[in-house]
């Protein structure tokens, strides 16, 4: 790797002080949690695809190799289940289970308020069309 890799890859995952970010506000978080119901609706009828994609070079080779070791497969996954509080589950594990379980626990960690109203929104979606 070379030295504008390493410090492009220390800036990514360097930590900001979420206290020291402006505060979403209470309209703004309502206008957020109704885009995302907007889209998990579109989601659901097919308007939109289910998946998403990156693009990382390096990620995607430790994903598959990691999809080519089962057992180191299962380590990341088993990792990223207990980063987040959820039963182990081996079976329910492959690529991109990873990838979303990595893709969760990062927002977890950097962003938590935006997982909260994805839970409001699906919340709401779900109060909506049940």
């Amino acid at each position: 790797m070379s030295d504008p890799d390493l410090e492009e890859l220390r800036q990514q995952t360097q930590r900001t002080d979420r206290l020291a970010e402006p505060a979403t506000g209470e309209d703004e978080s309502d206008d957020l949690v109704e885009d995302l119901v907007d889209a998990l609706a579109a989601i659901d009828s097919g308007e939109q695809a289910k998946t998403f994609a990156a693009r990382d070079e390096s990620v995607t080779a430790l994903l598959t190799t990691l999809a080519e070791r089962e057992q180191d497969l299962e380590a990341v996954g088993t990792s990223l289940q207990s980063a987040l509080g959820r039963d182990v589950d081996r079976d329910a594990l492959d690529r991109s289970e990873v990838v979303r379980l990595a893709v969760r626990l990062g927002l977890r960690e950097a962003a938590p308020e935006y997982l909260d109203l994805l839970a409001d929104a699906s919340g709401e979606y779900a109060r909506r069309n049940f």
